[in-house]
């Protein structure tokens, strides 16, 4: 007997779909002035991404889709975050163009390995995961104690963690690459 194909819209991608819904509603708050609410969906949209992996796991439900969807998400909720904290001036420009040219190259990267293989797998990595928590964690630091001064030593270790993991995936990318030729 054959095994039945698997869905692509699993609870964990349907958890994965509601990160990519929030982000939008999240920029808007945080760009309104409101106080309360884009924190808990800022919480919210963090916490889905735990929940996501896990609930895959748990059920046996990894899917391709899931595979590309959930890294997607976390880059457009962190970039979209970092760029309406940059515009508020809660964050320093600089800080969103490093958060946000880490996620470039690892879109850009993955594509053209996949246009240059076919056949590319996303690979978390643990410097990759550390950076998502220490930009997420931030975020919450910076949406729940704004002026805390704490802040400048936080984004000064996201800076550092980010960097180091884009580092760490260009040279993934070329060890990719260099495999080829």
């Amino acid at each position: 007997m054959t095994k039945p194909p698997k869905r692509a819209l699993t609870w964990a991608n349907r958890i994965t779909l509601l990160r990519l819904l929030l982000t939008p509603v999240l920029v808007i708050g945080l760009l309104s002035g409101a106080r309360g609410w884009p924190v808990l969906i800022f919480l919210l949209a963090a916490l889905s991404d735990v929940l996501d992996g896990a609930v895959a796991r748990w059920r046996g439900e990894q899917t391709t889709l899931g595979k590309y969807l959930d890294p997607i998400a976390d880059k457009l909720l962190l970039s979209s975050s970092y760029l309406a904290l940059a515009h508020l001036q809660v964050f320093p420009l600089w800080v969103f163009v490093v958060v946000f040219s880490r996620d470039l190259f690892i879109l850009i990267g993955w594509n053209v390995i996949y246009i240059l293989t076919r056949n590319f797998t996303v690979e978390p990595r643990w410097l990759g995961k550390g950076t998502t928590f220490l930009q997420m964690a931030t975020v919450v630091l910076a949406l729940t104690v704004p002026g805390a001064g704490i802040l400048p030593w936080a984004l000064g270790a996201t800076v550092l963690m980010t960097t180091l993991s884009a580092i760490d995936y260009v040279w993934l990318g070329s060890r990719k690459l260099g495999e080829l030729g």
